[in-house]
């Protein structure tokens, strides 16, 4: 999964596109962008809450290679979408923050599968043979490619990436707020404090698991927002909110 100042940079771009008239709440705009991660707050963590907070109970890699767990994913998607942002009002930018980081997740999935596929088809492998996607999942699930996975989680370093928003204000800005049935206003809170606190006013903390490559965490934001705002633009049969 992207790393967590990546979905910031991704909402921080967001907003600079869509403007203060697409985007009326930035606090609650920013916070949703880091919502499905604050599972992670919760005292009794484990896999399976983050795979609810991020729609993928029953899922495995977002549908990759299976056309009725793809569909099912995207299903949640709209579902997501009519039962809380078309229904929010004010709030509704908290859950456009939230669909956003599902899609960024997503979306970093598919690009380290594809470059799986390329990283294959480069050694002999023929992708489009029948049932190769779906035992491709099984190999990933014991391992054998984490470095492709890790080569393809990106983030970046706050201090060297120019946010147009104070982020740490902005997170601020806002308190109290959950996504009924999958964050609570404790976990929400939580998480933010954790964030500014470890990633914003502390010296950066480096991570293994992580590629902290600037250039390609910077592209990686752009190829992830113009996938995205696509996507929320009538593309790939998700509800046309954009």
């Amino acid at each position: 999964m992207a790393g967590i100042e990546v979905h910031l940079a991704i909402a921080d771009k967001i907003y600079f596109i869509l403007g203060g008239d697409m985007i009326k709440n930035p606090p609650l705009f920013f916070g949703g962008n880091i919502a499905p991660d604050a599972v992670h707050m919760r005292k009794d963590y484990q896999r399976l809450y983050k795979k609810r907070s991020h729609l993928c109970e029953r899922i495995r890699h977002y549908g990759y290679g299976d056309s009725v767990m793809e569909k099912l994913f995207t299903d949640r998607i709209n579902e997501f979408i009519k039962n809380y942002y078309l229904t929010a009002g004010e709030n509704k930018d908290l859950y456009l923050g939230y669909i956003i980081h599902l899609l960024t997740d997503k979306f970093q999935s598919r690009m380290v599968y594809k470059r799986i596929e390329e990283h294959l088809k480069n050694n002999g492998v023929d992708p489009d043979e029948p049932g190769f996607r779906k035992n491709l999942t099984d190999i990933v699930d014991n391992g054998v490619y984490n470095d492709f996975f890790a080569d393809t989680t990106y983030n970046i370093l706050p201090h060297k990436y120019q946010f147009k928003q104070n982020v740490v204000d902005v997170l601020e800005a806002a308190q109290d707020y959950e996504v009924k049935n999958y964050i609570s206003v404790d976990e929400m809170n939580m998480e933010k404090r954790w964030v500014i606190n470890t990633h914003f006013k502390s010296e950066p903390v480096q991570n293994d698991t992580i590629n902290y490559d600037q250039n390609k965490a910077e592209k990686f934001v752009d190829l992830a927002v113009e996938d995205i705002l696509e996507s929320l633009s009538d593309k790939n049969d998700i509800t046309k909110i954009l």
